[in-house]
């Protein structure tokens, strides 16, 4: 695995002491820190003794790109069910780079110079709120100090809301070394059957995409996308909110609920397409171009709901309508 997840370096640059705790390597950062700040019943919450500090990766360089990639590997991550999925080797990469908040990128000397900047600019565009630092730095205390003294930076989006599939996309602009983000959006649902006859033209130069889909066969459904390397997983992750659903909109990050009365539509709701595609070379126009076409046109979405559910549908098919299937 490219992360070790450690603060070890961060805590000896403090003038002040800190708890720090180191994960192994197969731990699901987010999850596992959501359900370490979670409120137990009947006892005080962590939050009253701790503040939480931001979360730091390192990464190798050397490595990082051929673990994006690798999708003929599985990872299994410490706390899955046993009956779970693995994830693929890229996903679990994907995921822990994603969780940081601080990256120490390994300095491997003037002989990476060239896999470094690459490195930087690949992370850069994976999490773009995240803070990059060279393994280099930890000499100097002035910029590690900081980061183990938490503040509105870090507080203001915990580990649970950052959890959650409908959040704001984080895109960065422009291109870095070859890299770019696009960021497509649609107030429309898509085909599922010209959905899955355009991805050979869309995920080829991908290395990550992330994001959430409205499906016309599954009206109700929030259904997330994220690919890593080759791999493409669509999965139900929830519904979306309703009018008069008190309880789900309580238990939306505040970020959504923002987002849902930003994005409001009298009719359908919440409901949009929005996904983040990374990768180098990527043909913004080509993509957005095969992307939009696979959404229904006027006369499908006249049909309304009732009748998009008899629309052809080889992604998703019966899986997630069978009330027993897995989540």
């Amino acid at each position: 695995m490219i992360i070790r997840q450690d603060l070890g370096a961060i805590a000896r640059a403090a003038l002040c002491p800190h708890v720090v705790l180191a994960l192994p390597g197969n731990v699901d950062a987010l999850p596992f820190l959501a359900e370490l700040w979670r409120s137990p019943l009947g006892r005080t919450p962590l939050s009253d003794h701790y503040d939480l500090a931001p979360l730091a990766v390192g990464v190798d360089p050397a490595r990082l790109l051929s673990d994006l990639r690798c999708v003929h590997r599985a990872a299994h991550l410490f706390g899955d069910h046993p009956q779970a999925v693995p994830l693929t080797l890229a996903e679990a990469a994907a995921r822990q780079v994603e969780a940081a908040q601080v990256m120490v990128l390994r300095d491997g000397g003037a002989e990476d110079g060239g896999r470094l900047d690459g490195s930087r600019a690949l992370l850069a565009h994976l999490n773009p709120s995240a803070l990059v630092l060279l393994d280099r730095d930890e000499r100097d205390s002035t910029l590690l100090t900081p980061l183990t003294r938490p503040g509105s930076r870090w507080a203001a989006a915990g580990p649970a809301d950052r959890l959650d599939v409908v959040a704001p996309a984080l895109r960065r602009r422009g291109i870095d070394r070859g890299v770019a983000s696009v960021l497509w959006r649609s107030r429309r649902p898509l085909h599922p059957q010209r959905l899955a006859e355009i991805l050979p033209q869309v995920m080829p130069a991908v290395v990550r995409s992330r994001g959430y889909l409205w499906v016309a066969t599954y009206p109700d459904a929030v259904i997330s996308w994220r690919s890593a390397g080759r791999h493409l997983e669509l999965r139900q992750a929830g519904s979306w909110l309703e009018d008069g659903d008190t309880g789900a909109w309580r238990a939306a990050s505040s970020e959504r609920r923002t987002l849902a009365s930003w994005h409001w539509d009298d009719r359908y709701g919440e409901r949009r397409n929005e996904i983040v595609f990374i990768g180098a070379e990527l043909d913004e126009d080509r993509l957005r171009a095969a992307l939009d076409a696979a959404v229904l046109d006027d006369g499908e979405l006249a049909l309304g709901a009732d009748r998009w559910a008899d629309l052809p549908d080889p992604l998703l098919g019966t899986a997630i309508r069978d009330p027993g299937a897995e989540p």
